[in-house]
């Protein structure tokens, strides 16, 4: 017997493969249900928070009088040249394990220095926060019938209109509190004793289904006949996940490690078609020199992700990251030159990493130059080119929605995808 009074702080993700094991759908139910196109591809957005210094493996920069560059040694692996240190093996150790498939996207333009401006533009494509991010997006177009189409489990995402389709998991615990009301942290001094029957819980869920059906029909305008209609779809897939729970107790962090038990543990049973990570901060105002460690625990957790999708099957024959595109995104990079307190500020020029399903690996798209500015790029060979324009935000996230599969045209019209991104 559980003593629930035991049980009353818990939060999502350590171990969480197990409780996922226990929600799954089989493949083959969740298949029959809708047959995405074959190119349809799961996503995975991992997101280094509060913008990281790409000279410290990225985009070597040494000897350049006007970059404050860290020491180290410029080496090339699979075609990609990364600064790489003894105090930072993980670096080194992500890159000979998987440059071959990865595309390092350099210069990307944000336009922008802030945050939440920055994090809107790397991840939505566009310049507003109201505007769906990549895994909303993918979601949305790829994953409407999953129990769990969009899986976030960092703190920066933008649902936008499918927020319906997005479950926040970590520090919220929105998906822990729906499959074990116990998980609740009650600040009264005992939790509430009435617990509904099965027929009293039915009658409660019926009851809510038919009042919001009924406000329906009474709604004209279309957009609040398509929030209730999300609504009821919301309930349908809550159901179907209290259904097959059985989470046990989950202390969380920032590591990558529980993270990544979670997201191969949803992609493998099905149960989401886009997933967010995150890991931070890297928001580096002082103190520069903890980009190294920063680096270090980052690489070396998103070498544990992309190990386990590389060894699990996919539904396909092959393996998950045959049938999942990973983009390693951080909002913003840092100045070229330290600040008065050893720190570096903000940059509206960045780095990131494509790999995966479909990925051209092994290569460099774009470029900066000697002050760490973006340099103008043919975006079908990724090439620098004297006639191109900058890789900016909109053409990056374009390219990654080809990618895994949708028409970036519905979500981006005017953009131009970074075309390079595709093998």
């Amino acid at each position: 017997m559980v003593d629930n009074s035991k049980l009353l702080r818990r939060t999502f993700l350590a171990g969480a493969g197990a409780g996922l094991s226990a929600l799954a759908l089989s493949r083959a139910g969740l298949r029959a249900t809708a047959a995405p196109r074959a190119t349809a591809r799961n996503l995975v957005l991992v997101v280094a928070r509060g913008g990281w210094d790409v000279t410290y493996a990225l985009d070597p920069k040494p000897g350049l009088a006007a970059i404050d560059a860290p020491d180290g040694e410029v080496q090339d692996f699979s075609g990609l040249p990364i600064l790489t240190h003894d105090a930072r093996p993980g670096v080194a150790a992500f890159f000979t394990a998987h440059a071959q498939r990865c595309a390092l996207v350099r210069g990307v333009a944000v336009r922008s220095v802030s945050h939440l401006g920055c994090s809107a533009r790397m991840l939505t494509g566009t310049s507003t926060e109201t505007s769906p991010d990549l895994g909303a997006i993918t979601a949305a177009e790829l994953g409407s019938d999953a129990p769990v189409p969009y899986l976030v489990l960092g703190r920066t995402s933008f649902a936008g209109p499918y927020a319906a389709l997005a479950t926040r998991a970590g520090t919220t615990n929105q998906l822990h509190a729906l499959l074990d009301p116990n998980s609740v942290v009650w600040f009264a001094t005992e939790p509430p004793k009435w617990t509904p029957s099965s027929n009293q819980d039915w009658m409660i869920r019926e009851y809510v289904k038919l009042r919001a059906g009924r406000q329906r029909e009474q709604r004209d305008l279309p957009e609040t006949r398509a929030r209730i209609d999300d609504f009821l779809a919301s309930l349908e897939r809550g159901e179907a996940l209290k259904g097959n729970s059985a989470l046990g107790g989950f202390n969380f962090n920032r590591d990558l490690g529980p993270q990544t038990e979670v997201t191969v543990a949803a992609l493998e049973q099905g149960l989401s078609r886009a997933i967010q990570l995150e890991f931070g901060d890297f928001d580096t105002h002082t103190a520069n020199s903890s980009q190294s460690q920063l680096h270090e625990e980052f690489f070396s957790g998103l070498k544990t992700l992309v190990d386990e999708l590389a060894s699990r099957p996919g539904a396909g024959g092959g393996t998950l990251l045959d049938e999942t595109v990973v983009a390693v995104v951080s909002e913003m990079g840092r100045t070229p030159k330290l600040n008065g307190e050893g720190g570096k500020d903000h940059w509206p020029v960045t780095s990131a990493l494509v790999l995966g399903a479909g990925v051209a690996g092994g290569r460099v798209l774009g470029g900066t130059d000697d002050n760490l500015d973006a340099v103008p790029t043919d975006l079908s060979t990724g090439a620098p080119a004297g006639d191109g324009s900058p890789i900016d935000y909109t053409s990056f996230t374009a390219g990654v929605l080809s990618l895994v599969g949708v028409d970036p045209s519905i979500h981006l019209p005017n953009a131009e995808p970074l075309h390079a991104l595709r093998a």
